[in-house]
């Protein structure tokens, strides 16, 4: 009989912070997908209003 493993998120505790890295890159590796995606988005939509983005000829 097979069985099935699923990969769970189990918590794993934080790596050891050494001096060579900053509480900044820390907070930015925490970021999920979905942050990341809205920081993108939010980003186009700026620079589509400012209109610094190129113009598409249909």
């Amino acid at each position: 009989m097979m069985t099935w493993r699923f990969l769970v998120n189990s918590p794993t505790p934080p790596p050891a912070t050494t001096a060579a890295r900053s509480a900044r890159l820390d907070a930015l590796g925490r970021l999920g997908a979905d942050w990341w995606s809205v920081i993108v988005s939010g980003v186009v939509v700026v620079l589509a209003v400012l209109g610094a983005l190129p113009k598409i000829p249909w």
